[in-house]
């Protein structure tokens, strides 16, 4: 029982080491004068550690007894992938002839050749791959085969290369338009909306969206109208939120701003997602003649969910003086009885809204099982 100790050999096609034509090569002695021809021609070629270490398995496999033969068999780069595998092919097919090896020990020299160890596998049952590495070189060709794999990837390219390159290109641009902390304010947001895109997948539901839209169509839902409606709604809240929200002194963006923005478009916020949500529950009472218990939570939550932020929002510009006090003005109740007028706190006004916004929420829990009931007795 014979064992080849093969070396693969990815040939320079630039012909920097004068070898370029060189095959396959069989035979200890030759294989020796080969690494002193390669060495002589150059002295960096990592192929010679490659050979040596050829030659060290198989005198180490002759001193246990073995029958050992050694070869060496090359591919070439610069050309076509087909073209330079196809030929390492017919060299291994020659070797395999020429010596009669029952199986195969591999020894490659880069991270590169490992892609040819199919070929060989192919041909002939491998035992073992001896990789060789030399050792001041490890971490920097590591380093470049993941560069190298890492822009073949065209998904990895256009998640990180693009933003990159982006970024690269409108940077001088802003920095001639406006300040640095503008610039750098623009470019932080731009990067932070497209990991959030990523992130959250928002890529995949365009993808589909033209698909669903379509189905909705053709199938008659009364979702389609309410989505639109819904959308109308949420955009109008965010015009009349930017519309009203009160301004800083230097004319800047502050948390006053800011929660006279939410105060002020969270009712158009909240109808279109009630809006939104009455659609969803539309569709199932026609489709299945009945609502479902998540659809009766989630317009329920909607407006508890609207009705706290809001008191919060309110709490906020009251505190700030920028809008006045809440209350009930003076009334009579049949000319007799005089009410009035009542004017309540921010505290007040804050524990009015979270109250009222809590029993909502609980009416909503407690209605959703009911109508479920109902349902499954009426069948």
């Amino acid at each position: 029982m014979s064992v080849l100790v093969v070396c693969l050999r990815i040939n320079d096609a630039s012909g920097r080491d004068g070898l370029e034509n060189i095959g396959y090569v069989t035979g200890e002695e030759e294989i020796e004068s080969l690494v002193s021809v390669i060495g002589m021609e150059d002295p960096e070629n990592s192929q010679v550690n490659c050979l040596l270490e050829a030659l060290k398995v198989s005198k180490e496999l002759k001193s246990v007894g073995e029958n050992v033969e050694i070869a060496m068999v090359s591919g070439r780069t610069g050309s076509r992938i087909v073209d330079s595998d196809e030929s390492l092919a017919r060299q291994m097919d020659l070797v395999i002839e020429e010596l009669k090896p029952d199986s195969a020990i591999l020894v490659i020299g880069s991270i590169e050749e490992e892609r040819l160890i199919p070929i060989i596998e192919s041909r002939i049952r491998i035992d073992a791959v001896d990789r060789v590495i030399v050792r001041q070189i490890h971490d920097l060709e590591s380093k470049y085969y993941l560069v190298k794999r890492f822009l073949a990837d065209d998904e990895l390219r256009s998640t990180v290369l693009v933003p990159m390159g982006v970024v690269l290109t409108i940077l001088p641009i802003l920095s001639y338009l406006v300040d640095i902390r503008t610039t750098f304010a623009i470019i932080t947001a731009v990067l932070g909306m497209f990991i959030l895109y990523k992130a959250l997948d928002i890529d995949d539901y365009i993808s589909i969206l033209p698909v669903r839209i379509s189905e909705n169509l053709y199938s008659g839902r009364v979702s389609v109208v309410t989505y639109v409606v819904a959308i109308g709604l949420i955009l109008i809240g965010f015009f009349i939120g930017i519309a009203n929200a009160p301004t800083s002194v230097d004319g800047g963006v502050s948390v006053v701003s800011l929660m006279g923005f939410v105060h002020y478009s969270i009712p158009g916020i909240a109808l279109g997602g009630l809006v939104m949500g009455l659609g969803k529950a539309l569709d199932r009472v026609i489709i299945n003649k009945e609502v479902q218990t998540a659809h009766i939570n989630l317009i329920f939550g909607i407006v508890s969910t609207a009705i706290v932020v809001r008191g919060f929002s309110s709490y906020f510009l009251q505190e700030q003086g920028v809008i006045g006090g809440i209350g009930l003005g003076s009334t009579s109740i049949l000319g007799l009885i005089q009410i009035g007028p009542l004017l309540w706190t921010s505290e007040e006004h804050l524990a009015m809204f979270v109250g009222m916004g809590v029993i909502i929420s609980v009416i909503g829990i407690k209605i959703a099982p009911r109508i479920r009931e109902i349902q499954m007795n009426t069948k």
